[in-house]
């Protein structure tokens, strides 16, 4: 019996992990800057993106006290 598991298990995993992973991502990540864009008006959306692939100039580790 979990030999039918693994040859109906298989499968699925594959076409999950290789096939509609990438679909999915190459829809919906288009497709929630979109949304976002729409929320916030194309000036800020653009004003914010530029920001966001900035590389930060320091990376100073918080100090605790």
């Amino acid at each position: 019996m979990n030999i039918l598991g693994y040859v109906l298990f298989l499968p699925f995993l594959y076409f999950y992990s290789y096939i509609l992973g990438p679909v999915l991502k190459c829809v919906l990540i288009p497709g929630g800057l979109a949304v976002l864009m729409l929320i916030m008006g194309p000036k800020e959306f653009f004003h914010y993106m530029k920001l966001a692939k900035q590389a930060p100039t320091s990376h100073k580790p918080a100090e605790l006290t």
